[in-house]
């Protein structure tokens, strides 16, 4: 494998009062409205109106369907899709051949999502799906296989692109070679605002620019950039779904019985009403400021310990994390004020496919009288590299690599 270097920013979510991890369909207006959304059901037709809250377009006959290679592509139903039975994970384009979808949308930073469903499929064998995504001169996917996938069987990939003025946002899925084939079951675009992820130097103040960890200057996330989604996590709570983000249909984890290493307390107050004085509103639903984790009472303890959270990553990266004098109420004055941070981290490829990032939190032991420490959520993404990829490079097919 190619010794590259990337970057990763690491977002982290602070509430200085507690917490709640009840979940309820938000009935009143989200506090972001997206530009575009489009939540295109691929090979099949017609609208779907699943409970995730998005309305997805069937494909064909839509404005969005794609051009391709040799007319080649098929629909067809995941042959499993009985076990699935939701919206867009029933259907799929299929094909040996090149094909791309383009999009119309306004300028600005996007989520792009890529649905999957790892499933046979109607002339097709499960084992050789194998192919690269790329969006325009990005290269979102490489070589990539849902088979070889850790994920589960049903699953989304969430990418963060810029579109230009004037720009159609274009989404190639290209086979590795005529005897495999790419598919995809679902494809979702939705706007962001311009200072949620993206850090352009000239659109955001310099105290948001996210701090370059063991570096002089803090890092300009600019949109010549892609980024991947690699962790979204609800700390303290439990899953929250995309209908109840602030608009953009993210999707939250759960983190404590998979990602936890060590001991801690769950603090939460269903009462907690975030005050937004600090930063935006749609920056996490609430529910992420009403759950946390923290150390406890015992003081003593406290001084002794860490919290620490375990995240399995891709090498090419090397997670370094660092914040010396986290003082939540410091930073926002109060109580009750959500607030976030954002850090840049330099990764080494060292030979291994993967490797455990150590997210470790540790309380100051000689200001003040509370012993403690705190963390809401974190979110991790991967920057794409100096070539635009954000794929492992070198993957090969497993029957080519025996």
């Amino acid at each position: 494998m190619k010794n590259h270097s990337l970057l990763t920013p690491i977002f982290f979510i602070f509430c200085p009062g507690f917490i709640f991890c009840h979940f309820t369909v938000a009935t009143s207006t989200p506090p972001y409205k997206a530009v575009d959304h489009i939540a295109l059901n691929c090979g099949t037709s017609g609208n779907s109106n699943p409970p995730d809250g998005r309305n997805w377009t069937g494909e064909i006959g839509s404005k969005y369907g794609p051009t391709e290679q040799n007319n080649k592509s098929i629909f067809s139903d995941a042959q499993s899709h009985s076990s699935v039975g939701t919206v867009p994970y029933t259907t799929a384009r299929l094909s040996h051949f090149q094909f791309t979808y383009a999009f119309p949308v306004a300028a600005g930073p996007k989520f792009v999502r890529l649905y999957f469903h790892s499933a046979s499929y109607s002339g097709y064998e499960k084992s050789k799906d194998f192919f690269t995504v790329k969006a325009g001169s990005f290269t979102l996917l490489g070589n990539f296989s849902t088979s070889d996938s850790t994920e589960s069987k049903s699953f989304f990939k969430e990418f963060c692109i810029n579109v230009e003025e004037n720009q159609i946002l274009k989404l190639t899925f290209i086979p590795f070679s005529s005897d495999y084939y790419a598919f995809i079951n679902g494809i979702e675009i939705v706007s962001m605002p311009i200072d949620l992820y993206y850090s352009q130097k000239g659109f955001i103040k310099y105290e948001w620019v996210p701090e370059y960890v063991a570096q002089a200057p803090r890092f300009y996330i600019n949109y010549s950039m892609a980024l991947e989604m690699v962790y979204r996590l609800n700390v303290g709570g439990s899953l929250i779904q995309p209908k109840e983000d602030t608009g953009m249909f993210r999707e939250w984890s759960e983190a404590i019985k998979k990602y936890l290493w060590s001991g801690g307390t769950i603090p939460r107050d269903p009462s907690l009403n975030p005050k937004y004085s600090k930063i935006p509103n749609y920056t996490a639903p609430d529910p992420i400021y009403q759950s946390a984790i923290t150390m406890g009472p015992n003081m003593t303890k406290n001084m002794q310990s860490n919290l620490t959270w375990g995240l399995r990553v891709d090498t090419g990266f090397k997670y370094l994390l660092a914040e010396d004098r986290a003082d939540v109420i410091l930073w926002t004055g109060s109580n009750d004020t959500p607030y976030y941070k954002d850090y840049v981290v330099m990764i080494q490829n060292k030979g291994e496919d993967t490797r455990q990032l150590s997210i470790d939190l540790q309380p100051r032991t000689s200001e003040g009288t509370l012993i403690d420490a705190i963390l809401n959520g974190v979110e991790v993404f991967k920057l794409s590299n100096p070539d635009s990829h954000l794929a492992r490079l070198h993957m090969v097919p497993p029957q080519l690599a025996q």
